[in-house]
């Protein structure tokens, strides 16, 4: 009796197993039809009326930044995938700055849709410069990975944007994962090289500020749960104008802007610096250490920073 029971168990597991694998493989069968489906339909659409689906897709995922994009020509190919490229796009912020690229490829993932996921890669070059962009989306949740090689901080409208004239190049990469319109839901980091970085003679918070030349900086930052950790972030080197360290941490809100700040700054200036920003040095006096640095404790928002001297003696 004993056996017959055994026997009829494990007739009963097969034909379970036997059922699991019909019914994936008929999930199979039916997501790679879909898959067939769409790419020979997208073969049989004119190029001019596919250009145009992405090139709104593109647009519209733009708005919300306030950026325009426009180009010189627009061509398509399939022959390793769906391949969007724009020639000479100019992206067209809303202070009216302009920054003409040289080209942009965007290629969607079709496979990434099996998952439920929307996904795409594209890569921006201008000149020497690029950046490349790996990205999975499902509902408001993404995941990203980011590469910059050599990008010129003025001809891709960096220093601009934030408001400051001047010149330098950043190489790195980063990944982000979570949603952005939770920002504490974020995970991932940073991991950025600076070099050659000039800021022109310009009035900066109704100061004067004198032109500034630092050779190198880096930005090594852990993203966990939405909070901003310094790890390693330095800017020049010995005989540099500036020479800057900063730690601590900031811990990202839904609204940036009223993000915490916990931060601690020590930098230094050259007696050239110095020399021509004489009225500085009786403003941070107070913060000055015994090894000639000067430290702040920065605290307050993003929106609203405080600083308070916070000198080590």
């Amino acid at each position: 009796m004993r056996e017959v029971s055994e026997s009829l168990d494990s007739s009963g597991e097969k034909e379970v197993q036997a059922h699991s694998k019909s019914l994936l493989r008929m999930i199979g069968l039916s997501l790679m039809f879909f898959v067939l489906i769409l790419v020979f339909t997208l073969f049989k659409l004119p190029e001019t009326k596919i250009t145009a689906l992405i090139q709104g897709y593109v647009q519209t995922t733009l708005d919300p930044f306030g950026i325009y994009i426009s180009d010189r020509g627009r061509s398509l190919s399939f022959l390793t995938g769906i391949n969007y490229r724009l020639d000479h796009p100019t992206l067209e912020l809303r202070d009216q700055t302009r920054i003409e690229l040289d080209e942009l490829e965007v290629r969607p993932k079709l496979l990434s849709l099996l998952t439920g996921r929307a996904g795409a890669s594209a890569d921006l070059k201008q000149g020497k410069s690029r950046f490349h962009l790996d990205a999975l989306a499902k509902r408001d949740r993404v995941e990203a990975d980011i590469e910059l090689t050599d990008i010129d901080l003025s001809r891709f409208g960096i220093f601009a944007f934030a408001g400051v004239k001047g010149s330098g190049i950043i190489t790195g990469k980063s990944h982000l994962d979570g949603a952005p319109s939770d920002l504490a839901s974020l995970n991932g980091g940073l991991d950025l090289k600076l070099k050659n970085v000039q800021l022109d003679e310009q009035m900066i918070f109704a100061f004067k500020i004198p032109s500034l030349s630092v050779s190198e900086g880096s930005v090594n930052v852990d993203i966990k749960s939405g909070k901003l950790l310094m790890k390693n972030v330095q800017l020049g080197r010995q005989n540099d104008d500036v020479v800057a360290t900063l730690t601590g941490d900031i811990a990202l809100n839904r609204n940036l802007n009223s993000s915490p700040l916990n931060l601690r700054v020590v930098f230094s200036f050259s007696p050239k610096v110095l020399a021509s920003f004489s009225f500085i040095e009786s403003i941070i006096a107070g913060a000055k250490q015994s090894d000639g640095k000067y430290a702040y404790k920065l605290t307050g928002t993003i929106s609203a920073p405080f600083a308070n001297p916070d000198p080590q003696k």
